[in-house]
């Protein structure tokens, strides 16, 4: 988990070790300075066990409860981007034609001649972002398992060029042996795992495929791990050559991936740089240049800059720099690659229609549709962010439903010090008659306070990360009724336990100071009688 309430973890963990390490500081160094007033306050500790047990036990409920909201966003987060991971392998963009033909059917991705695919690698075959790219095809058919008659209504078929394992990783069988497409026979395909499960097709089934009324019959070469080329959905696998003719698209493909530098999740890091790069070179100039001229008036600028101080996150800033450099008079390819998001375009639109151009947005619509052939995707990109965005999301209505809990629980640890002071008062009258003073008394109670916090957020950490697996647990058992793919792994980042200890030490911390102030009110005659 990324962000809480819109902060980042890590400004919010560093920011609670700024105020409680000085605050910890300070106690010890008050402590160092007055041994006999820290004797005093710690004596109490071990002499009454049972009432040691009940304070910490008490004081440790706010710390529990974030430490299981954070446990279970950890989980949530870890979960999604290992299953995001798993299926796209390597893969951090895909580019799909945004031309159609009359040859193209519904459903599919439009269909562009290979010879593109290889004009881009050249063009990017220095790239010191891009590891590779691979042409493919990909589609959807019905299927069915001649030997049990077992179907499938959407088993992807993909083409995939052998070229290209070498830079987007290799095909593995399920036993985890590396497998090549140039060993297929005629007549022969890979399927991957969730396709076997699906279609319950073992090594030498045959897997009938209708494509456009006919029907084509494939025997089952290897069941291969699922990720990366090999799909995550039910897919079966041919050599790019096969898979044209196929389904009669000689020299064509439908879809390009890419691979950025690194692996399969530092890759992510250069996703904004190389999708840029590539919208930019995809972009008609033409058109760039007109859509600019059109946007750079100043009542369009006007009306884009209003809807965009309206939204919210990534959107108000994508809009917002449209702005700034449409202002500036510039095409770079920053805003090139702007104008070429579809979700900026889909912005720009509803600004300037909501504005009352409609005319303008009108226009607008049609130069965006214009400016590119090819759309790029950061796929991985978006997945983690949702990631990110779902574990932020259920951590903050544990902790929005948890605040009741929470306040209680500084009630409870304002109530127990108050009632120990109550049973201390005469032993606290006496210390005052004999010199001590009102900071002494506070002092006292903040020793012994900030040694309860220490232990029992500790404590309330570990319970809290074992509710967390409980309820990760009780989520997996309803999950697995109706989605047997989505299961949640239970885990936890250093980071959210540190935050959650600190939290539960600063909320202690900051009762115990307060009831220590107040209770060391009193009349010192009355204290000492018991009055």
């Amino acid at each position: 988990m990324e962000e809480l309430f819109g902060l980042s973890m890590n400004w919010i963990m560093v920011g609670l070790l700024a105020i409680l390490l000085p605050a910890l500081a300070v106690i010890a160094a008050l402590g160092w300075r007055n041994p006999v007033i820290l004797k005093l306050g710690l004596r109490n500790i071990p002499r009454r066990k049972a009432q040691t047990a009940l304070i910490i036990v008490g004081i440790m409920i706010s710390t529990l409860i974030m430490a299981a909201a954070f446990g279970t966003g950890d989980t949530i987060n870890f979960s999604i981007r290992a299953q995001a991971v798993d299926a796209l392998g390597p893969i951090d963009e895909v580019i799909v034609f945004s031309r159609t033909t009359a040859q193209d059917s519904f459903g599919s991705s439009p269909y562009f001649p290979y010879s593109r695919f290889k004009e881009l690698e050249a063009e990017f075959q220095d790239s010191e972002l891009i590891d590779g790219l691979a042409a493919g095809i990909g589609e959807e058919v019905p299927a069915v398992n001649m030997r049990n008659f077992r179907t499938e209504g959407r088993l992807r078929v993909a083409g995939v060029d052998p070229s290209s394992l070498t830079a987007l990783g290799s095909i593995w069988s399920s036993a985890g042996e590396e497998v090549g497409l140039d060993g297929l026979a005629p007549g022969e395909a890979f399927i991957n795992k969730k396709a076997a499960e699906e279609l319950d097709a073992q090594i030498g089934d045959n897997i009938r495929l209708v494509i456009a009324g006919d029907a084509q019959i494939l025997r089952v070469k290897e069941v291969v791990a699922r990720g990366g080329l090999a799909g995550d959905q039910p897919t079966l696998i041919l050599p790019l050559n096969r898979a044209q003719a196929l389904f009669d698209r000689p020299g064509q493909v439908n879809s390009i991936v890419v691979s950025n530098l690194g692996d399969e999740i530092s890759g992510v890091e250069f996703s904004d740089q190389v999708t840029m790069s590539l919208r930019a070179y995809f972009a008609d100039p033409d058109v760039a240049g007109e859509l600019s001229q059109l946007l750079s008036q100043p009542e369009a600028l006007a009306a884009i800059e209003s809807y965009g101080l309206d939204q919210g996150g990534d959107a108000r800033q994508a809009i917002l720099r449209v702005i700034s450099l449409l202002a500036s008079g510039q095409m770079d390819v920053e805003l090139l690659s702007l104008l070429a998001d579809e979700d900026v375009a889909d912005d720009v639109v509803a600004a300037l229609d909501q504005d009352g151009l409609g005319e303008a947005a009108r226009k607008a619509d049609t130069l965006f549709s214009g400016l590119e052939e090819f759309r790029v995707i950061d796929i991985k990109k978006q997945v983690l962010e949702i990631a990110d965005e779902a574990a932020s999301q259920v951590t903050t209505i544990f902790i929005v439903l948890g605040l009741f809990s929470i306040l209680v629980g500084v009630l409870l640890i304002f109530l127990i010090f108050v009632m120990l002071a109550a049973a201390r008062r005469s032993e606290m009258g006496m210390a005052r008659a004999v010199g001590a003073t009102r900071r002494h008394l506070v002092q006292m109670f903040l020793f012994e306070g900030t040694s309860y916090a220490v232990v029992s957020a500790a404590v309330g950490v570990g319970v809290g990360l074992g509710v967390s697996a409980v309820i990760v647990l009780v989520a997996n058992q309803f999950i697995q009724s109706f989605e047997e793919d989505l299961q949640f792994t239970h885990h936890f980042e250093p980071r959210s336990a540190i935050v959650a200890y600190c939290l539960g030490m600063v909320i202690t911390l900051g009762t115990v100071a307060f009831s220590a102030y107040r209770v060391s009110r009193m009349n010192i005659v009355v204290a000492i009688r018991g009055l």
